[in-house]
């Protein structure tokens, strides 16, 4: 990240940094996600239940750091609300070579589980320049990828008889947005909200390129479907 994003000074010649403009205060904290004790610090700071809600924007995640975003939002479901994820570097080869294998664990004990060997990938970019085989060779790696992180995000769509729910159940979908064109092809979103969802962010990503849709058993949520 540019931190200049957040605390350098706007155009404008008012002296005013872009921390001053924001209408929500961004305050930033350097995390390294990919160490289990930070994720132990972040649910006692910020994902305790009694705490406000939390939306997760991972953006552009590399690597591993794609499955921690989902972990992190199938671990707090009382406080993470809603999650948008751009996954964007495929695991390097490592994870491979050690046999490893991907596992993503629910809140009911499932876990969804995929091996690294799968879409792992030996090209990286430094700078500016792509280094490792043609980008094109890995398109169907980096889809198999945005498949399973998707299935690894945990929704409960189950409806509780014994209580009456006054919204539909939770959501999610992974949609093509095209990003990145002249051979790239990293432009799969995977969104998720738990119950109440917002009608407008849902029928708004219906009418992208949906790719995977959880089965809804509302009617409302059908009528969305096939409308797009």
């Amino acid at each position: 990240m540019n931190w200049d994003h957040i605390y350098g000074l706007t155009p404008q010649e008012n002296n005013n940094t872009y921390y001053d403009t924001w209408p929500i205060p961004l305050v930033t904290s350097r995390q390294d996600l990919k160490q289990k004790g930070t994720h132990r610090t972040l649910q006692k700071r910020y994902f305790q239940p009694n705490k406000s809600r939390v939306l997760l924007l991972a953006v552009h995640l590399c690597g591993t750091l794609s499955l921690r975003a989902v972990e992190l939002f199938n671990q707090n479901p009382e406080t993470i609300v809603f999650m948008a994820l751009k996954p964007c570097c495929l695991p390097p080869m490592i994870h491979t070579q050690r046999n490893e294998v991907f596992a993503l664990e629910g809140r009911q004990q499932q876990k969804h589980s995929f091996a690294a060997e799968l879409v792992c990938s030996n090209g990286r970019f430094r700078g500016n320049r792509w280094h490792g085989p043609p980008r094109w060779h890995l398109e169907h790696k980096f889809q198999t990828w945005a498949e399973n992180l998707f299935f690894g995000v945990d929704v409960d769509d189950a409806t509780d008889q014994n209580e009456q729910r006054e919204t539909s159940h939770d959501q999610k979908a992974r949609v093509q947005v095209t990003v990145q064109r002249e051979g790239g092809f990293q432009n799969s979103f995977i969104f998720a909200q738990r119950a109440p969802i917002s009608d407008k962010v849902w029928k708004r990503l219906s009418c992208q390129e949906v790719v995977s849709f959880l089965e809804e058993k509302d009617r409302d949520s059908e009528e969305v479907l096939e409308t797009n």
